[in-house]
């Protein structure tokens, strides 16, 4: 096992990657939506303390007042004792729920974040894993006692700079004695938030470096051996000998359809002997001349032999067949650059065959 791990060299593919994520396998640190709540947190306590703290003091007044006013003391039935439960219940209620709801679409937004959406259709039941003997190998696993001891690093760290910042504060905590509520409640209230805003600064760092590091683990983990990159290549874009043998058919057939057209070509325009290029021009169909054939070396040979087998005008002009066999594909109309030089060749052909001049004009 460790010396397949020694031979997985070569980064992931994206495709092992797409592969990962659908199986669910991605890169994601607990600590940033951790960090990403506690902030978030903050931000809704800051937000939502001053109207939470009259809906919370009306709760209470109501709830005292039910229960102290001598009149409703002493004919409180059950039915009313209910409905004061059911009221100061469903208004605890609307009090929390915006702070709850912020809380969840900050913690599912942090996930996304990390992961992009994330669909996975179905999971896998695995009987095996409800096995305790298995469990606890999990538990006490190398990966499992690392994240335990990371675990309680983290836990040091944020605790230790809290207990480093409450330290200052010490010496002054005597002095309360002397403050009135609201003074009182001033100061904790700042000490307070000095401590959290430290604690979170410290655990967003921890977050961050914590991120990097699973990411850097996720890349680890699909790590592939070179022949795993070959036989991905292979299955994606196919077995090289099949391509190749396809491309030589490919050109097997075009060279055969090729040679079928150089019989009904009007003109063969040659270099002389290193290219030849087919022309074909039909007045009724055509707007300008098309290359129907074109070669070089032995193919251009065989153009030439099969012009002269079926009597078709072999005609040099190095530059038009130069230009023809470098820029037109075959099947496709020439240039207009080149309507005049080839002009000159076809009515040069034309009259060679004694066609009359209307022909050659077209």
């Amino acid at each position: 096992m460790a010396e397949d791990n020694d031979n997985k060299t070569e980064p992931a593919t994206e495709k092992r990657k797409a592969d990962a994520r659908r199986d669910g396998n991605v890169a994601m640190s607990r600590d940033v939506t951790t960090a990403a709540l506690l902030l978030g947190g903050i931000g809704l306590l800051a937000l939502l303390a001053g109207p939470g703290i009259h809906q919370l003091t009306d709760v209470v007044r109501l709830g005292l007042t039910m229960s102290f006013e001598p009149v409703v003391h002493t004919s409180l039935t059950l039915d009313q004792i209910h409905s004061l439960v059911v009221q100061v219940g469903l208004k605890s209620m609307l009090l929390m729920l915006p702070f709850l709801a912020g809380l969840a679409l900050i913690g599912i937004g942090a996930s996304l974040v990390q992961t992009g959406f994330l669909w996975k259709s179905s999971l896998p039941c695995d009987i095996g894993r409800l096995n305790p003997i298995k469990g606890f190998g999990r538990l006490f696993a190398l990966r499992s006692v690392s994240e335990m001891i990371k675990a309680v690093l983290k836990i040091f760290i944020v605790g230790g700079i809290g207990a480093f910042i409450l330290w200052q504060d010490l010496p002054h905590l005597p002095e309360l004695v002397d403050y009135d509520v609201w003074g009182l409640l001033t100061v904790m209230g700042w000490m307070t938030l000095k401590v959290t805003a430290v604690i979170v600064g410290a655990i967003s760092v921890v977050a961050g470096v914590d991120f990097l590091y699973q990411r850097y683990e996720w890349e680890r983990s699909l790590k592939m051996t070179v022949q795993e990159v070959r036989e991905e290549h292979r299955d994606t874009e196919g077995d090289p000998l099949i391509k190749s043998r396809v491309r030589s058919v490919q050109r097997d057939m075009m060279r055969k359809r090729m040679m079928a057209a150089v019989p009904e070509a009007d003109v063969v325009v040659t270099n002389p002997t290193h290219l030849a290029v087919a022309l074909k021009y039909d007045t009724a169909r055509m707007a300008a001349p098309v290359v129907v054939a074109k070669g070089a070396g032995h193919l251009a040979e065989r153009i030439r032999a099969v012009a002269r087998q079926h009597g078709v005008a072999v005609v040099e002009n190095k530059f038009v067949a130069r230009t023809l066999y470098k820029l037109v594909d075959v099947g496709r109309e020439i240039p207009a650059d080149l309507y005049r030089a080839v002009a000159e060749i076809l009515a040069f052909v034309f009259r060679a065959r004694g066609l009359t001049s209307e022909r050659v004009a077209r």
